[in-house]
């Protein structure tokens, strides 16, 4: 897998890095391990501290765009996370009584 990193955003506000990158493969699309571990090494970066968002593959190619973030800590990172939903779905909207 050749990974290449296009766009690394330091977001202050969020506390982390908003990694954009593509993968070209000759095989299946990568797993999303297998891209964390290579950006890890490529960035030297903690993979407790890394989440790999999307990888999203172009129909047809053998290229993958990828969206990853690094956090600045543990507790930034469970923070975000329980904002968005605990596995990164979005929250439900709750169901409203209505009187008949």
């Amino acid at each position: 897998m050749d990974l290449k990193i296009t766009n690394d955003y330091e977001n202050r506000f969020l506390g982390r890095r908003e990694i954009s990158a593509t993968a070209t493969y000759a095989d299946t699309t990568p797993r999303k391990d297998e891209v964390k571990e290579e950006l890890c090494k490529k960035l030297s970066l903690n993979p407790d501290l890394v989440e790999i968002r999307i990888i999203s593959q172009q129909y047809g190619l053998r290229l993958s765009s990828i969206t990853a973030y690094s956090y600045s800590s543990k507790e930034v990172m469970e923070r975000l996370a329980k904002k968005r939903g605990k596995k990164g779905e979005k929250q439900a909207p709750k169901a409203t009584a209505t009187a008949t």
